[in-house]
């Protein structure tokens, strides 16, 4: 959903530009996760089992081009571990209407009914419950396989070949737009999901509501 995202995403799936590896704020959550997930299970008492990589319904031709990375499962749903990234950081009152995409597409590819949002920081932390939603699903994997059978494939066919000036051309025109015709449904759809999701716990280290993050 970020401005722009599409096409340097589209880029990296072709191999043309290299992945993003991540930055000061990215390394600051990979080293705060292991922390944030034994905190999880103190609060929980929920044992996590690690899963590094999921493909979609394998052994399906026509959706393993989808995968998702989650933090961890649980008995009933899964996990995930967000913030963390700032010392002056502060949780989540609410999940971010950016967020539900990823949840509901890792409840999808896991098959999972329901997920666990952990919000850490140095300062407190929030819990989440973000209930799976099949017609949110079927709306964002519209747009998902657009962008994966209209643009991506097509181009990677194109560059499985020697390269002629009318391929090139080919190619340029199969860049996606900024955003997708169901960008605005979609982040509706969202807004309204984040009002159903439960908050489960807040904790604050004596910092004042009023700063919470939102």
């Amino acid at each position: 959903m970020w401005q722009g995202r599409r096409a340097q995403l589209w880029l990296e799936k072709l191999g043309i530009t290299e992945p993003f590896s991540g930055n000061a704020a990215t390394q600051w959550k990979k080293l705060k996760s292991e922390l944030a997930l034994k905190q999880y299970m103190i609060i929980t008492r929920n044992n996590i089992r690690l899963l590094d990589f999921k493909v979609y319904k394998e052994g399906s031709h026509g959706d393993d081009w989808l995968a998702a990375s989650p933090y961890g499962m649980v008995a009933d749903g899964s996990v995930s571990s967000e913030g963390g990234n700032m010392v002056g950081a502060l949780p989540w009152a609410q999940v971010p209407v950016f967020y539900m995409p990823q949840a509901q597409g890792l409840m999808e590819i896991l098959d999972r009914d329901w997920l666990d949002l952990y919000c850490w920081t140095p300062n407190g932390s929030s819990l989440f419950r973000v209930p799976r939603d099949q017609e949110y699903w079927c709306l964002l994997k519209t747009a998902l396989a657009d962008f994966w059978w209209k643009h991506v494939h097509p181009a990677r066919q194109i560059l499985s070949v020697a390269p002629t000036e009318s391929s090139m051309e080919e190619l340029k025109l199969l860049r996606p737009v900024a955003r997708h015709e169901l960008f605005n449904s979609i982040a509706c759809a969202s807004r309204h999901l984040v009002r159903r999701c439960a908050l489960m716990r807040m904790h604050l280290n004596q910092m004042p509501r009023s700063r919470l993050r939102s």
